[in-house]
């Protein structure tokens, strides 16, 4: 019998703690266990010592998880992973209660090890999803900040299942929570010792398998990805699902827990936006001497928090399509800081355009692009500065009152400022910005459409909004020589801005070929390599004395 009474009367005094807790203690040299009275009574045996309990225990355990509950208890008898949880699916009547294995192991003294045993009934607890049976994010986000604190090596693998609300238009309410129960029962099949599933919300799992790299991670996924394919078929409907999936390999972190879902949730955003089947790791995102890119898009949001430092603006050259002379140029935003270095424009502007702090950048910008074009427009009279405005400054009622405050600071002629719009803008109502190009073009600023023809809506934006000229991108232009498709589609556009007016110019010349080919048709500028890289004021300057 197990000798000190004080360690049963201290599980006794466990099991009433609280509700849904049952503990068991056994003596591992001797493998006699101590059931109190109301661990024995929740799975309908005996109060009191008993041995080989956790065999007649397995009488409870769903016969799903059985495999699993005996090799899990094996290692625990055996003195192995006394510190890992898992959880199985148990009970007397139903076995459905999800209930998680906390243990620990010391030596009494009596020489004797002592495996302590405490029973959780998941289901009656808040972290629970009502929905799914499986853990919530609550209960994510405390277990990866214990993997953290306990530098233990894990995969997180978050999955979403892409249109799945369209489900309760076409086939009834409550459709989608159909199939995210069913499918959460098939995760829950999968899991074992080694693995756990959280439910987070609007069809995204989250999975975390223990000390995995990524060909583990890879093989896992590959499992998750079958068990939802093998839903093809369900309640008498044929499916085919879209998939997106990312995955943080968290190994050596003393970050926060809120940054690892930041970054699991950027690379699943990655993942949607590239329309990628596979597994997106974050570890494979861009980095910068050892910072990610998430850590990046962090320090540049709080650099133009603080008066947008570390950004600087430099300049490319436009040139007189007819001889190469240079009239104008755009502006373009860089941003460098030690240990970092330069970080291409890229890799930032898209994900500032979704944040409010765009509008000061885009002031930043501006406000340095003019100052510039004024002191260039001493050299060059008629000198012309190419801006980019932003989605997010194009719906600001201050925009054209703040862009006309800047001219007038500088003194410099709203003719000879171009500001370029782009396919980012499709998102705003076109009355919305034809209302503020409207205003631009009353106050003498000139319009562009950037990047025109690289998207759906360029067309549209180009017949509904005074625009008086275009910009064809780079990519029409590479190796135009050899595909006659891209010269056809290039002689179009030219053609067609030729006819409604508009001046023209085109980006991506990098050589002699190049521009001697384009040259021959009606076209107003170039801009590109051949005649420059982007550059600083004083270089750009110097290019202008030059004679």
């Amino acid at each position: 019998m197990i000798e000190h009474t004080i360690y049963k009367e201290f599980i006794d005094k466990i099991s009433e703690l609280s509700d849904g807790i049952y503990p068991i203690i056994t003596d591992l040299d001797n493998d006699l266990s101590y059931v109190p009275d109301k661990t024995a009574d929740f799975f309908g045996f005996e109060a009191g010592e008993h041995t080989c309990f956790f065999e007649q225990l397995s009488s409870c355990v769903n016969d799903v998880d059985l495999p699993e509950y005996k090799q899990e208890i094996r290692y625990r008898l055996n003195g192995e992973k006394p510190d890992d949880i898992f959880y199985v699916r148990m009970g007397k009547h139903t076995k459905e209660y999800m209930m998680g294995f906390y243990s620990d192991i010391f030596t009494g003294d009596d020489g004797h090890r002592y495996h302590v045993l405490v029973l959780r009934n998941e289901n009656t607890l808040p972290d629970i999803d009502p929905y799914t049976y499986l853990y919530g994010q609550s209960k994510f986000e405390r277990d990866i900040n214990g993997y953290i604190m306990e530098n233990r090596s894990v995969a997180i693998i978050e999955v979403e299942i892409g249109h799945i609300d369209e489900f309760n238009i076409l086939y009834g309410s409550n459709f989608n929570t159909a199939i995210q129960r069913e499918l959460a029962l098939k995760f829950i099949d999968m899991m074992d010792g080694s693995t756990a599933t959280y439910y987070m919300n609007n069809c995204k799992f989250v999975f975390v398998v223990k000390e995995a790299d990524r060909a583990l991670a890879k093989a896992f996924y590959q499992k998750i990805a079958d068990t939802i394919k093998s839903m093809y078929f369900f309640k008498c409907f044929k499916f085919e699902f879209d998939i997106y999936a990312a995955c943080l390999i968290l190994k050596d972190y003393d970050g926060d827990t809120s940054t690892v879902i930041s970054k699991v949730e950027y690379t699943l955003d990655r993942a949607k936006e590239l329309h990628s089947p596979d597994l997106l790791f974050f570890n494979d995102m861009v980095r910068f001497n050892g910072s990610s890119h998430i850590d990046i898009m962090k320090i540049i949001h709080q650099s133009v928090i603080n008066g947008c430092d570390g950004f600087f603006v430099e300049f490319q050259p436009i040139v007189k399509a007819c001889n190469g002379e240079i009239m104008g140029a755009e502006a373009l935003v860089r941003w460098k800081k030690e240990p970092f270095g330069t970080v291409p424009p890229g890799l930032f502007i898209d994900w500032l355009e979704d944040t409010p702090a765009m509008y000061e950048l885009g002031n930043y910008i501006m406000r340095t692009a003019i100052s510039a074009a004024s002191e260039f427009a001493k050299i060059k009279p008629g000198f012309f500065i190419n801006v980019n405005a932003s989605s997010e400054q194009l719906e600001k009622e201050n925009f054209v009152k703040d862009t006309l405050a800047i001219l007038k600071e500088y003194d410099f002629p709203p003719s000879q400022l171009w500001i370029e719009i782009t396919e980012r803008c499709r998102d705003l109502p076109i009355s919305m910005i034809k209302k503020t190009v409207t205003a631009f073009r009353e106050a003498g600023i000139h319009i562009t459409m950037d990047d025109y023809g690289t998207g759906s809506s360029s067309s549209q934006m180009m017949l509904e909004l005074p625009v008086e000229g275009i910009k064809i991108d780079m990519f029409f232009v590479k190796d135009i020589l050899e595909e006659k498709k891209k010269q056809a589609l290039v002689i179009g556009m030219i053609n067609f801005a030729n006819a409604a007016d508009l001046k023209i110019c085109i980006e991506g010349i990098e050589n002699d070929n190049l521009e001697s080919y384009l040259r021959q048709f009606n076209v107003t500028c170039f801009q590109g390599y051949h005649y420059s890289r982007s550059i600083c004021q004083d270089e750009l300057m110097k290019l202008l004395i030059k004679p």
